[in-house]
């Protein structure tokens, strides 16, 4: 027997001392085991450790067998279960296209960002294209594809979500 099993049985023995009953000793208080020990709270993973707790003071080995049991007939479903979508690591999507739009690789500096901002908005801007209007209709859709991509991005820097979560 290990040095380990050794000192949980002296734990085990010295709660058992202290909560059952000695027949030659009266005591003020009550068994705190009896058939109400303690109230369900609702947690199942604290009311699980209690009926642990109490069939290992009991040496009640039915129920830690039970007990144990279910325990792991609860970890087979929880694993055996389909998983959904994988976890998405790496930057989200709508991020990245927007630093597509603006013509650069995910993870270029902010200052990086701001410049490449301002030369494709002088670039596209509506003013410089007023030739037609279909030129114009153009550079007004590039310009505010380029203004939201420069939006999502900052935010992204400011606060570490995308603003519209």
């Amino acid at each position: 027997m290990s040095s380990v099993d050794q000192l949980f049985d002296r734990f085990g023995n010295l709660i058992r001392s202290w909560v059952q009953p000695d027949p030659d000793v009266r005591r003020p208080f009550s068994d705190p085991f009896q058939e109400q020990r303690y109230q369900r709270t609702g947690d199942s993973f604290f009311d699980e450790a209690m009926d642990e707790l109490d069939a290992f003071l009991r040496d009640d080995t039915e129920t830690q067998q039970r007990l144990r049991r279910d325990q792991e007939a609860r970890n087979r479903q929880r694993y055996e279960q389909p998983r959904e979508a994988p976890f998405q690591s790496g930057p989200p999507p709508k991020l990245q296209e927007a630093y597509r739009s603006l013509g650069l690789q995910f993870g270029a500096t902010f200052d990086q960002v701001r410049a490449a901002y301002k030369r494709l908005l002088k670039e596209h801007h509506p003013d410089k294209h007023g030739s037609s209007p279909e030129t114009i209709r153009k550079a007004t859709e590039t310009s505010a594809r380029i203004n939201n991509a420069y939006r999502i991005i900052e935010t992204w820097h400011q606060t570490g979500t995308l603003g519209d979560e």
